[in-house]
């Protein structure tokens, strides 16, 4: 059975939240929720919402607050959106929201923010495990340069998401007057290591193997799309259904892979078939090592070779004006790989996603079971060799599997 835990805020932990206050700018709540016991596991969703996906808050919020009735943990939220200072909020199991923490204007695109309100979310809610659902804008890997060299079409008229970078700031504070992005390397050069359960990336096209392996030794396990995430609130159709997964966040494996089997069931529910568009896996972040190990294996001395790969065959997740840089990681390797290579590849692959699955398509993106690894990864193909994000690849641990060139 399920229980929810109340704990009290002790003296020291006040006196420690005071000093982060002071220098953070922000303020307390004087009105905290009764707490008298330890809880076993406390989930922060952090919502990076200064951006277009303001639209889709008031949808996520209600589906958080549905599932949370039948959860066996605490949540906690950190949320900023367009117009309004960020907040830092409990969801009680009544679905009302107990106000923690007020800040003034930040950037919530920022590794730095985000460790503090871990941090924060640490002090106020002592619990034994953590997880982590980072929800917002992404491109994956991609640097926040990509865009000097591969410009996007114009949105104008486009009825789903374009994604950028790992979340988007377009009211940073501090009297900035431009948009900010959060860096992969950025954000794994500032988290502590090993203190999360999992991190759901609630975003676009953050199961890549490049990102996952950046971030591998933050968590025990990581869940992601290689695909774009829908937002379309209006149509039940935005992001994690946490209405119907938000109960399995508070577990482990077991747990987690029911989460991701109800997210990918709640788009193959869809009426229309553009809604029945998602992607979903659950990888063991400890598994990536291995994984890492053996790719290298095959692709040392093969960076030549898979510069002028044929692409046009391979599984791919990017469409619209999404850079044509995100091809299906199992589907790449298989064609630089012996026979005897591939098949421990395969048996790595599968420790390493312990869950995969997708819908058929994703709106007109046919995905083929057959060549569905779970994870994405970057073609080097030579004809990007002159955009940034080509070098800004390499310096990404995963860039490491092609040896010395």
């Amino acid at each position: 059975m399920k229980r929810q835990y109340e704990f009290p805020l002790g003296l020291s932990i006040i006196k420690v939240s005071m000093t982060v206050l002071f220098l953070a700018g922000c303020t307390q709540d004087d009105n905290l929720p009764d707490l008298t016991e330890p809880v076993s596991y406390t989930t922060l969703v952090y919502m990076a919402a200064d951006n277009s996906m303001d639209s889709e808050v008031d949808y996520t919020l209600e589906q958080l607050k549905e599932g949370i009735p039948k959860s066996g943990g605490i949540v906690l939220v950190y949320l900023d959106r367009e117009g309004e200072a960020p907040r830092l909020f409990r969801i009680l199991e009544d679905g009302t929201e107990a106000p923690l923490m007020h800040y003034e204007e930040e950037n919530s695109a920022s590794a730095e923010t985000l460790k503090r309100v871990l941090e924060e979310t640490k002090e106020l809610v002592p619990a034994e495990r953590y997880g982590l659902v980072y929800w917002s804008h992404s491109m994956g890997w991609m640097p926040r340069d990509y865009a000097k060299t591969l410009r996007p079409v114009s949105e104008r008229g486009a009825v789903f998401p374009r994604t950028r970078y790992l979340g988007i700031d377009n009211h940073p504070g501090e009297g900035n007057t431009f948009a900010t992005v959060m860096e992969i390397d950025r954000m794994a050069a500032i988290l502590p290591d090993h203190e999360l359960e999992y991190i759901w990336f609630d975003v676009c096209l953050m199961a890549g193997v490049e990102p996952l392996y950046q971030l591998r030794n933050k968590c025990r396990y990581m869940v992601a799309s290689p695909t774009e995430v829908l937002m379309e609130a209006g149509y039940d159709a935005s992001g994690a259904p946490y209405g119907a997964i938000l109960s399995y966040l508070f577990g482990g494996e077991e747990d987690l892979e029911e989460a991701c089997r109800l997210y990918i069931e709640h788009y193959n529910r869809k009426k229309q078939e553009i809604l029945r568009s998602a992607t979903i896996s659950l990888v063991d972040a400890g598994q990536l090592e291995g994984l890492y190990i053996i790719t290298s294996d095959i692709l040392e001395g093969k960076l030549e070779s898979a510069s002028v790969m044929e692409t046009r065959d391979l599984q791919a997740y990017h469409q619209g004006n999404i850079p044509p840089v995100f091809f299906d990681f199992g589907d790449m390797i298989g064609q630089l790989g012996t026979t005897a290579q591939q098949k421990t590849l395969r048996e790595q692959l599968e420790r390493t996603v312990i869950y995969k699955a997708a819908t058929d398509q994703f709106i007109e993106l046919p995905i083929d079971p057959e060549h569905f690894s779970g994870l994405s990864c970057y073609v080097p193909l030579s004809k990007w060799r002159s955009n940034p994000e080509y070098a800004y690849y390499f310096n990404l641990d995963w860039g490491g599997v092609y040896g010395n060139e």
